[in-house]
C-alpha cells in the first residue's frame, strides 16, 4: 500500500489522496528554468550584490551616522530590488488579464527611476571619499605627477561608473527573472483546482455518512445505548475512586485517633449523609 495516497483531512478523517497526487504531478515544473528556487536564488544573489555595493558607497560618507546608513541602504534596497519585482509582477498580471491598478505600476516604476538618479548622483559626487586610493587626490599626495593625477582620478570615474550601473543591472535581472518565472494565472488555477478537489472529498464524505445512517435503521438507538454504555462505565470509574478515597481517610482517621470509632458514609448522586454506627 502506499502511503502517499492517503492524506488526513483537517476534520481527522483518512482519505484516498490519489486525486492531489495527480494534481501535483499535472503542475509540476516541466524543466529547471520553471523552478521557484531558481527565482529564488537569482533575487538573492542580486540583494547581495545591491547590499554590498550601497554599503561600500553610504559607508564613504556616512561612517559615523550608523542608523542613516541603514536607512538608506535599505531604501535603495527597495528601490532595486524590491521594486522590480513587484512592478514584473504586477505587469504579468496584467498581460494574463487581471485587473490591475495603475498605482501598483507608476509607484514601484517611479522608486526604481529616482533610486538610479540619486545613486548615479552620489556615485559621481563621492568618489573620492569611495575610491580613495584612486582619487586625485591620493595621487597628488605620492607625488606621481600630472600624469598619474588625471589617470587616478579617471579610474575613480570608471568604478564610480561601474558601481552606479551595477545596481541596475541586478534590477533589471531581478525584473526579467521575477516577469519570466512567475505565473499568477497558473498559481490562482492551481489554488482553485486544489479546493475543488478537497470540497469534492468533503462531499463524497458526507455522502457515505448520510448513505450509512439511511441504512442503518436502529441508527439512533444504536449511537444512544453506546453513549449510555459509556456513561455508566465512568461513573462506575468515578464510583471506584470515590470509594477508594473513603477508605484511604478512614485508614488516616484511625491511625490518628486513640479510640477511633468507626463510621461509614453513604453517598448517592444527590445527597450525601453520614452516620455513624455504634
Amino acid at each position: 500500500m502506499n502511503k502517499k495516497n492517503y492524506t488526513l483531512n483537517e476534520q481527522g478523517s483518512l482519505h484516498f489522496g490519489a486525486r492531489n497526487l495527480l494534481h501535483k504531478d499535472r503542475y509540476k515544473p516541466e524543466s529547471v528554468w520553471h523552478q521557484e528556487w531558481l527565482l529564488v536564488t537569482i533575487v538573492v544573489a542580486c540583494l547581495v550584490m545591491d547590499i554590498a555595493s550601497f554599503y561600500q558607497l553610504f559607508s564613504a560618507f556616512l561612517y559615523e551616522e550608523v542608523f542613516l546608513r541603514y536607512c538608506c541602504i535599505i531604501a535603495m534596497l527597495i528601490a532595486f530590488t524590491i521594486a522590480p519585482v513587484y512592478l514584473s509582477y504586477s505587469l504579468k498580471k496584467k498581460k494574463v488579464g487581471y485587473n490591475v491598478e495603475n498605482i501598483a505600476i507608476i509607484v514601484p516604476l517611479a522608486s526604481f527611476i529616482i533610486g538610479v538618479v540619486i545613486n548615479f548622483m552620489l556615485r559621481i559626487v563621492t568618489k573620492d571619499l569611495a575610491f580613495p586610493d584612486l582619487s586625485m587626490s591620493a595621487a597628488s599626495a605620492i607625488g606621481s605627477g600630472d600624469a598619474l593625477q588625471s589617470g587616478s582620478s579617471s579610474n575613480a570615474t570608471f568604478y564610480a561608473v561601474f558601481f552606479g550601473v551595477l545596481p541596475v543591472i541586478t534590477a533589471l535581472g531581478c525584473f526579467a527573472a521575477a516577469y519570466t518565472l512567475s505565473d499568477p494565472l497558473k498559481k490562482e488555477r492551481q489554488k482553485l483546482e486544489k479546493e475543488q478537489i478537497d470540497i469534492s472529498e468533503n462531499i463524497a464524505q458526507t455522502d457515505a455518512i448520510l448513505a450509512e445512517y439511511a441504512a442503518d435503521e436502529n441508527h439512533l438507538g444504536r449511537l444512544l445505548n453506546e453513549d449510555e454504555a459509556s456513561f455508566n462505565a465512568a461513573l462506575g470509574m468515578v464510583q471506584k475512586q470515590r470509594d477508594e478515597y473513603f477508605d484511604y481517610v478512614r485508614q488516616r482517621i484511625n491511625e490518628r485517633l486513640a479510640e477511633p470509632a468507626p463510621i461509614s458514609y453513604a453517598v448517592d448522586y444527590n445527597t450525601k449523609n453520614n452516620e455513624e454506627v455504634s
